[in-house]
């Protein structure tokens, strides 16, 4: 399989002088298609600031990101910004959904940032509902979900355009085990089902044996 992800010595700080800290000390580190990585590590050791330079929300200091072959990092600000939009999928442990939105038109949010006119938004966003075991619930509010709905409406947002790449951040953390177990499931269904590469960062040893791979970041750097 091709590579979807290839880290060349990233290296990130942040403060000058006497008040820098080195996020990340020279990491590589590659991703193939269709593979679900699991990246590991205590808090602080850059599993976050590692994840954001290889969805371009962050700039590396140095080394090369690249995805899908292309160095987002090199692109200008508005141009990055729409190939995040177009290409990427973002699952956030904190769900980040819009309260005074339903289900459904909180998974259509990528679509209409894509200018894909409302109807065609919302009908993609039932048949995503759908797909992720919850299409009674696309026209309930975030407050009235428990928080594996939330979730499970998160992973519908970031699928919905169709991205070549889904990040996740510590997408279990707030949840019980029983609930993260199906929720990784449900993640490494999409993975397997329609090719897609997703990097999930957690400290969270119980969501192990869904990934294909296993890397742990310690300290800035990837350790083997």
């Amino acid at each position: 399989m091709e590579n979807a992800v290839v880290c060349k010595n990233i290296k990130k700080w942040f403060g000058i002088g006497s008040a820098r800290v080195e996020a990340l000390r020279g990491v590589d580190l590659s991703v193939k298609q269709g593979e679900l990585l699991l990246l590991m590590g205590p808090s602080g050791s850059g599993k976050t600031t590692l994840l954001s330079i290889i969805a371009g929300i962050l700039t590396q200091d140095e080394g090369e990101c690249l995805v899908s072959g292309i160095n987002l990092n090199a692109m200008p600000d508005i141009e990055k910004t729409r190939y995040r939009g177009k290409h990427i999928g973002f699952v956030f442990q904190s769900f980040n959904l819009i309260p005074t939105l339903t289900c459904k038109e909180n998974v259509s949010v990528p679509l209409l940032l894509n200018n894909i006119d409302r109807q065609t938004a919302l009908q993609k966003a039932e048949d995503l509902l759908k797909l992720v075991n919850i299409p009674e619930k696309a026209d309930a509010y975030p407050k009235q979900l428990s928080g594996g709905q939330q979730q499970r409406v998160v992973i519908a947002r970031a699928m919905i355009h169709n991205p070549d790449l889904i990040i996740c951040d510590e997408p279990t953390s707030f949840l019980d085990a029983d609930t993260g177990a199906k929720v990784m499931e449900l993640l490494r269904s999409i993975a397997k089902e329609h090719g897609k590469t997703l990097v999930v960062v957690s400290h969270d040893p119980r969501i192990i044996p869904f990934a294909d791979r296993i890397e742990r970041l310690e300290d800035g750097k990837i350790t083997r």
